[in-house]
């Protein structure tokens, strides 16, 4: 049987109608099994491990539910402000495993620390400490005692300072015994670590607890004594 060039023609449309509409099933079908599409933090670029996750970092895709991972961010505000536990990959779905939250149970204490402050310890007394009250979150004033040529004086060195732990450690005494004393620790910048540190070994410290509403940063005249 010999075909005209518009029979050719004809069959040809035929067939291609046919790849047309078996495609379009296939990729309806692939599209229709995918289920309702999710919203998932993905990585917008590669994330180093020890890194303040930023929102520049991250960004927002709706994915088909099946292939979103259940503990997946949504939300970019979820993961901003972390820290990457390990490097994050980009367009890798971002988990609360990978990054790590301040307080959270389970994480190195260091990743209690806010950026560019370092954590220090201090041993204190039922007195100097605020009778054992204080606990993690709370905010204390520090106030160094000290004696100069004669006269005492008390200042306050710090406000609104940052307690990240507390609890004790053991010292020796003169006898060569031991004993426990209790400590806290604070959240200082390297300067104030420094101070401190200085001001622990030439005078006496002491920390006063705020209430958690009181923020404000004011100007506190030294006191003196005058030594008879």
């Amino acid at each position: 049987m010999k075909l005209t060039n518009r029979t050719t023609i004809i069959i040809a449309l035929i067939l291609s109608l046919a790849a047309a509409g078996v495609s379009f099933m296939y990729i309806s079908g692939a599209f229709g099994n995918a289920g309702k599409m999710v919203p998932v933090v993905i990585a917008a670029q590669d994330i180093p491990m020890n890194t303040t996750v930023t929102k520049e970092m991250l960004t927002v895709k709706d994915i088909p539910e099946s292939y979103a991972h259940p503990q997946a961010y949504s939300t970019v505000e979820q993961a901003v402000g972390k820290t990457s536990k390990v490097q994050i990959l980009m367009d890798e779905q971002v988990l609360p495993n990978v990054v790590a939250a301040k307080d959270k149970a389970g994480n190195r204490f260091s990743y209690n620390i806010s950026e560019k402050q370092r954590a220090i310890t201090l041993s204190v007394s039922e007195v100097t400490g605020v009778g054992g009250y204080p606990v993690v979150g709370d905010r204390v004033d520090v106030l160094l005692t000290r004696d100069t040529a004669g006269t005492t004086y008390t200042g306050t060195m710090f406000q609104y300072k940052e307690i990240l732990a507390t609890g004790s450690m053991t010292v020796p005494t003169e006898d060569g015994k031991q004993k426990v004393v209790p400590t806290i620790t604070l959240s200082l910048t390297p300067a104030e670590a420094q101070q401190i540190t200085l001001a622990e070994s030439t005078g006496r410290l002491k920390f006063t607890l705020r209430p958690p509403v009181d923020k404000e940063i004011i100007t506190i005249e030294a006191a003196s004594f005058k030594n008879q």
